[in-house]
């Protein structure tokens, strides 16, 4: 049943709430009341039914949230990762543009000493020029003497091994801050790609990630909804059992017989799983062992076996006999001027039905875990006017 069916079902209920028992001038026959008390409980059981599927729907709905919230905290870390490459991509792209400031620098000064070079070969040539060109024959054969010619000889040589030196030098020098400029230009291009890479891939997760946020708030709402059902269910179900406790008092009065059973007055009720002493959590407000959240609890729990027998606390009248959100499968019991609740029982596990007319100590139910618990136990919950009150005051020893 979806959110839509089941708050169409709860409106369904309340309007048939809305209307009126036959009014007080006249009684009101067995037959009006049997009629009354059939239709109440086919509403009980619509109503325990869409209490049951908007449960079961919040369970999926709470898992669905967890693995998304789960998926966005992980998305979150990829983010954080992404951001530490980010700023090691970002100094690394510094670090290179230093280099390739120092490179520009270097090739500078390479080109200025091969400037200085081609000075200094071209002052030769215009000296040359201006004393009139002298053959290297020329000066070789000029020589006065052996000893002359071997000293013209080896200035010749390295006059030429200066200017082969001069134009290797300039050739390597050169070519040498050329091919490092290229290659931190390079460097420099690759990390540029690096970084627009990862920025695209960055901007990519968090743009899932605001999309996992709107999705866990689409949860958040969905799970607040089916909590308002389960709430607005609780509440007909408490004024479908006022309604069947009025019908029933209307019915002993037309039988105008004594009842099998006494009300209670007063006085100390029996504790409902004898020999069971420890409790697992009392009455008032406490951590919810489910939603982790502090919430009031209406009652005590009393920790026990699967299939332990439930006692009645009193005599009285069974005014609910069926599954009840939050309490699971549920027996209520009229006492008069107090109800006695038993819930979490186990599926198959009440043995009474409503209207049945109960005894002090009598077998109820047996001990399950069913609606909102996290293992076997009874929550007993004693309601004076409707309002949960503590238990232990009207309780023998346990």
């Amino acid at each position: 049943m979806n959110k839509k069916s089941s708050l169409s079902l709860f409106m369904a209920v309340g309007i048939t709430l809305m209307i009126a028992l036959p009014g007080t001038g006249y009684a009101l026959t067995d037959k009006e009341i049997d009629d009354q008390l059939r239709l109440n409980e086919k509403k009980a059981v619509e109503a325990a039914k869409a209490a049951q599927d908007a449960e079961k729907q919040k369970k999926e709905v709470t898992q669905q949230k967890a693995q998304e919230v789960k998926s966005a905290q992980e998305i979150a870390k990829q983010i954080e990762d992404q951001n530490d490459q980010l700023t090691a991509l970002y100094q690394q792209t510094e670090q290179v543009t230093e280099q390739l400031k120092q490179t520009n620098k270097q090739l500078v000064e390479a080109e200025d000493r091969v400037t200085a070079r081609d000075n200094l070969m071209k002052s030769r040539v215009r000296l040359m020029y201006t004393n009139g060109f002298v053959s290297y024959l020329e000066v070789l054969l000029d020589s006065t003497s052996f000893s002359d010619f071997l000293d013209r000889y080896q200035a010749l040589k390295s006059i030429v091994g200066q200017d082969k030196e001069i134009l290797e030098a300039n050739k390597k020098d050169k070519q040498a801050v050329a091919d490092k400029k290229v290659q931190v230009e390079g460097q420099l291009a690759q990390v540029q790609t690096l970084t627009t890479q990862a920025e695209i891939i960055k901007n990519s997760l968090v743009a899932k990630e605001k999309e996992k946020e709107v999705l866990i708030a689409s949860y958040t709402s969905k799970e607040k909804a089916l909590e308002m059902i389960s709430e607005q269910q609780q509440q007909e179900s408490a004024k479908l059992a006022q309604q069947n406790k009025e019908l029933l008092a209307k019915k002993r009065e037309n039988q105008a017989k004594a009842s099998t059973v006494s009300p209670y007055t007063g006085g100390q009720l029996l504790w409902p799983l004898p020999g069971r002493t420890a409790l697992s959590s009392g009455f008032g407000y406490r951590v919810d062992p489910i939603n982790k959240a502090d919430a009031n609890h209406t009652g005590v729990d009393i920790p026990a076996p699967a299939g332990t027998s439930i006692l009645a606390a009193e005599s009285g009248t069974v005014i609910i006999a069926r599954y009840v959100n939050g309490y699971g499968n549920t027996v209520v019991i009229d006492h008069g001027s107090i109800e006695s609740w038993y819930g979490h029982i186990r599926n198959g596990g009440i043995v009474v039905k409503e209207g049945d007319e109960v005894k002090r100590g009598q077998k109820i139910a047996e001990v399950g875990s069913t609606g909102r618990s996290t293992g076997n136990h009874l929550h007993f919950e004693i309601r004076k006017n409707s309002t949960p009150v503590n238990p232990l005051p009207y309780v023998t020893a346990k």
